[in-house]
């Protein structure tokens, strides 16, 4: 392998790469190359041995998300439930695994509620949001605990080469929503910057009708996002980034004027720079913050904060032409603060926990096949050791289709509520751990594509909450499996642009044979827009089967379908006005029911207006 390309594959994997701009304008248009960076190093999306989703800042633009989890819902293996609307608690299954198996990335930084175990996906601003990656299948020999379904990987805006260019937006709709942001962004030949802010609100709606209160259950989101590079001397590099976002978000929990102020932050920053001619290092030290306080009747009861700090030190090293090795260490320290004082208790049982995890990844070319492995060891405070794996093989049959096929193990670390909350608490409980193979192929020629995965999924020492006699206790009991079928496609062509995806899964408890909750046997999604001069038109369709909002299937959701029509006018060449009709057809619908047996409640027909700019 040159220097050149381990130097590229080094920078694209560290600080990801969006294709360029497609010319609209020209006769001969097609699919942007699109890298991604799966497997800690980066690939062109149909040379990757893993199932990837990319979700580019300019089809964030286009379908016009209020919120994070409108970007995911409906994707290739995905599943994604809430408690409602605008900041209330979500959820993201990938394959058929728990909402706690999926592990996020915020620029390359671990972010999760360690007291819940899942991430915040409630609280992501879309606006802040370069690029989503989204990887289908275990990663945990590569990442760590939590990548038993997949990971999420979200980076925010980047600058480029280019005097300062200012970006701004403002707009408004239904339920009082409202929002504004600006930013700015540009580079010379040896730093690149971005620096970006926006504040949403809105009222929302009563999430809980009848229940609690009976007030509209309003969100607020302010957030700040930045991310920097410089090139010092001898190939060296500084980078760093941050996304900081903090509100309040209301509910109905059965009290009067609830609601949680919250911050969510990643920051993140280090140095590259090569040692010899085939090896390049890399130090990074990050730290993520999940905070929550809790309020009732408008007085403080609680609070569940979580800190993450963490080191990073990886190294690329090219084995002979064909051949990468990626190995390296990491360090985090999780940090919890939990005090109740309606259920009165100031701190849990244990407030911190290490984890030390030695990683490797091995990619190497034979004659036609492309061969791929990582291993990891993690010791844990907690439950002690844990080694991981995975192996992938890839082959081109023609020039425009790869097979594909792998296999790997992963693990699921106890969140801290598990182990340590008062009164409720397991000490003994061990890591969840699973087992997947897959097999998938990706067709590709300039203008359009189609991948399709079959995999499954064995689950064994899952924790769930079994009946003592005296209350809830977690306990290692159970034993599932998914495996299903995704399928994906997409066409453009620079006058019309297709997304598509089908999920069939069958998620099954192998202790009773009843299906896991909240996950539906079949899903889709379409989106198609159609541009024509000035003017871009845009229809989304999402759907998804029945489902079972219990592990004893006893409480069934029905299945549904909305629409979403769009709509963007290019005003001038750096103002564009947007507009979106979301759920056009009125659809009544429910991702989940609370204890009470009360349907969360779901917005209706809304629309809302956006005015952009554009500095060029």
């Amino acid at each position: 392998m040159k220097r050149t390309a381990l130097s590229a594959a080094i920078l694209l994997a560290t600080t990801p790469v969006l294709a360029e701009t497609p010319d609209t304008d020209s006769e001969a248009h097609t699919l942007d190359v699109v890298q991604v960076t799966a497997a800690r190093f980066a690939q062109t999306v149909d040379e990757s041995l893993s199932s990837v989703t990319v979700i580019d800042r300019e089809e964030i633009e286009r379908t016009q998300p209020q919120q994070f989890t409108d970007l995911l819902r409906g994707r290739a293996g995905l599943y994604v439930s809430d408690n409602g609307p605008f900041g209330k608690t979500s959820r993201v299954s990938i394959r058929g695994a728990n909402s706690d198996h999926s592990l996020l990335l915020i620029n390359g930084v671990r972010t999760a509620s360690a007291t819940a175990g899942a991430p915040s996906w409630q609280f992501l601003p879309p606006e802040e949001i370069e690029r989503i990656e989204v990887v289908r299948g275990p990663r945990t020999s590569i990442y760590g605990s939590d990548a038993i379904g997949g990971v999420v990987q979200v980076m925010t805006r980047e600058g480029r080469k280019g005097p300062p260019r200012v970006n701004a937006f403002v707009g408004g709709g239904s339920y009082g929503t409202r929002e504004i942001g600006v930013g700015v962004a540009g580079g010379t030949e040896d730093t690149t910057y971005s620096v970006s802010v926006s504040h949403f609100e809105t009222d929302g709606v009563d999430v809980l009708p009848g229940y609690g209160d009976d007030d509209r259950d309003g969100y607020e989101n302010t957030s700040l996002s930045s991310r920097v590079t410089h090139r010092l001397g001898g190939g060296a590099e500084l980078f760093g980034s941050l996304l900081y976002s903090e509100g309040r978000t209301e509910f109905d929990g059965g009290a009067e004027d609830e609601y949680t102020d919250y911050v969510q932050a990643a920051i993140r920053g280090g140095i590259r720079f090569p040692v010899t001619d085939i090896w390049d290092t890399e130090l990074s030290l990050s730290q993520s913050r999940d905070d929550n306080d809790g309020y009732e009747f408008g007085q403080y009861r609680s609070t569940f904060d979580t800190r993450r700090d963490l080191v990073d030190w990886r190294n690329d090293i090219a084995l002979g032409r064909d051949t990468l090795l990626i190995t390296g260490l990491d360090w985090q320290k999780e940090r919890v603060d939990g005090q109740d004082e309606v259920l009165g208790f100031d701190s849990l049982d244990v407030s911190s926990r290490t984890n030390t995890g030695v990683y490797s990844v091995l990619q190497t070319r034979v004659g036609q096949h492309d061969l791929e492995g990582s291993l990891r060891y993690d010791d844990n405070e907690q439950f002690g050791s844990k080694t991981t794996g995975q192996v992938a093989w890839g082959r081109d049959i023609t020039d425009d289709l790869r097979l594909r096929a792998s296999y790997g193990t992963a693990f699921n670390a106890p969140s801290f509520n598990n182990l340590y909350y008062p009164g409720f608490a397991n000490p003994d409980l061990q890591p969840e751990e699973s087992e997947t193979f897959e097999l998938g192929a990706r067709y590709q020629r300039s203008t359009y594509y189609w991948d399709a995965a079959l995999f499954q999924t064995r689950f064994t020492d899952l924790i769930v909450n079994t009946d003592t006699g005296s209350g809830l206790r977690p306990e290692n009991f159970s034993r599932a499996r998914a495996q299903g079928l995704e399928l994906e496609t997409g066409y453009e062509d620079g006058v019309w642009s297709l997304r598509g995806a089908l999920t069939l899964l069958d998620a099954e408890d192998r202790s009773t044979g009843n299906e896991l909750p909240r996950r539906s046997p079949v899903s889709g999604r379409v989106d198609l827009d159609r541009r024509m001069g000035d003017l871009t038109l845009g229809a989304g369709v999402a759907a998804q089967a029945r489902s079972y909002d219990d592990a004893q299937n006893d409480v069934r959701l029905s299945g549904f379908a909305t629409v979403d029509l769009r709509a963007s006018y290019a005003l001038t060449s750096e103002w564009t006005l947007q507009g979106t009709v979301r759920n056009a057809f009125d659809r009544d619908y429910s991702l989940g029911r609370n204890f009470m047996g009360i349907d969360y409640d779901q917005p209706g027909r809304t629309v809302f207006v956006k005015l952009r700019y554009q500095q060029r």
